[in-house]
């Protein structure tokens, strides 16, 4: 009988793009990856509240421009994932993501597109460890 593959990360998709979403996940369970996906932030406050994730990988700016900027999104997952490693993946950058990134507060901007390949090798890739999510009051 053979062992089950350790899982290497758990990671949170926040993105309703299902295409990125979908494709993404496929390929980080094949690197042993926990992968769930929410595609609106009702669902993504629950599974945040669930459980804990190493990495939460949000679209701050969700179909139907609910969330105004990001910024409320974003905050919801930094006060519920404390220690995650926050990153946005946006096809809308602002200067408040922008200086969210220089504050420490996310990890990484990234720009919407991105190769799924890119994306896979970059979370696989990421000690999750070095990297403390904090707010500033």
């Amino acid at each position: 009988m053979s062992a089950k593959p350790t899982i290497s990360k758990s990671i949170l998709l926040i993105d309703d793009d299902d295409l990125i979403a979908g494709s993404l996940r496929h390929v980080l369970l094949s690197e042993n990856c926990e992968v769930d996906v929410a595609v609106d932030s009702a669902t993504a406050r629950k599974m945040m509240a669930r459980q804990g994730y190493d990495i939460v990988m949000v679209d701050p700016y969700l179909t139907g421009g609910v969330h105004g900027d990001g910024r409320d999104l974003i905050n919801g997952v930094l006060t519920l994932q404390p220690a995650a490693s926050v990153i946005v993946l946006t096809g809308y950058s602002s200067p408040e993501l922008a200086q969210s990134a220089a504050d420490g507060k996310i990890a990484a901007l990234l720009t919407k597109p991105q190769p799924i390949s890119f994306l896979c090798q970059f979370l696989v890739g990421m000690p999750v460890d070095s990297i403390e999510t904090s707010i500033k009051g």
